[in-house]
């Protein structure tokens, strides 16, 4: 492949890219905000945030389950984020260190 074709396809990668962008842009434009899809779209970064949170703590085993629990109780009681987390991650650490 010389480098002429190379650069061909660069710039269509980057005009396809560009085109699905303001496509999203538009379509997102377009859309009601009481529609099925508006309240699908506003509901997906949590879902997300969840399967992403979920996935870590399972993964981190029984250190990062009581990390996650002490952030969980110390949010219900603070209601700050970094208190929730500092708190979570020293009691992973803590919980770490002594071998869970």
């Amino acid at each position: 492949m010389d480098d002429l074709q190379v650069l061909g396809v660069i710039c269509i990668l980057g005009i396809t890219c560009y085109a699905m962008r303001a496509g999203g842009y538009v379509l997102a434009a377009s859309m009601r905000d009481d529609g099925i899809a508006a309240r699908f779209l506003r509901l997906a970064p949590g879902n997300l945030f969840i399967a992403f949170i979920v996935g870590g703590c399972l993964s981190g085993g029984l250190a990062g389950l009581v990390g996650t629990m002490v952030a969980l109780v110390t949010m219900a009681i603070t209601a700050r984020e970094w208190a929730a987390l500092g708190a979570g991650f020293g009691a992973a650490l803590a919980a770490s260190s002594i071998g869970l």
